[in-house]
């Protein structure tokens, strides 16, 4: 019995890639994490949420010629981490339809006191997406600014920018890298 338990667990190990482990990340360092099944956290506006061939599921963000914003999540900077927050790491999946696809998947930092962005960044997905008509991963680190109060607001949209076609996103995850 001793040994078939030994070998159960030495296959079970085996079946635990490395590449699994790395890219795993701790629930604690998860910021937000959607697949737009369930809108938790986010606005929501029927309008701009993309029913049909996602990336994974039913539901993915939108913007086109008649919505510049998407969904957006919206949280207290203290609400994310008790402590500050150096990089952040954003991943997403991006469907672009055509060249006329363009788009940002948006990060900013917000100051509610005075309405006022203090910090913003983005994947420019017509830089970061090669192949139209087809889903790609997109991912970045961004470095936040040491000024960031636990008062200030984090943000993360899809904005249209100069799209005049549809612009996809779904999967979309934000984490503290460090």
């Amino acid at each position: 019995m001793r040994i078939i338990t030994v070998l159960v667990s030495l296959l079970f190990l085996a079946a635990c890639s490395s590449e699994d482990k790395v890219s795993r990340i701790p629930d604690d360092k998860i910021i937000t994490q959607n697949d737009f099944e369930s809108a938790a956290g986010w606005n929501i506006d029927p309008d701009i949420l993309y029913h049909g061939n996602a990336h994974s599921g039913h539901y993915a963000i939108k913007v086109d010629k008649d919505h510049e914003f998407s969904l957006t999540f919206d949280t207290k900077m203290g609400i994310v981490s008790p402590t500050r927050i150096k990089t952040v790491h954003l991943e997403a999946w991006a469907f672009l339809p055509s060249d006329k696809s363009t788009g940002i998947l948006g990060l900013q930092i917000m100051d509610p006191a005075t309405n006022t962005q203090v910090y913003s960044r983005g994947i420019r997905l017509a830089e970061k997406v090669k192949s139209h008509s087809k889903w790609e991963k997109v991912e970045a680190d961004y470095d936040l600014p040491a000024n960031i109060t636990s008062e200030q607001h984090i943000r993360l949209s899809l904005w249209r920018a100069d799209a005049i076609d549809q612009v996809l996103v779904d999967d979309v995850k934000l984490s503290i890298k460090e």
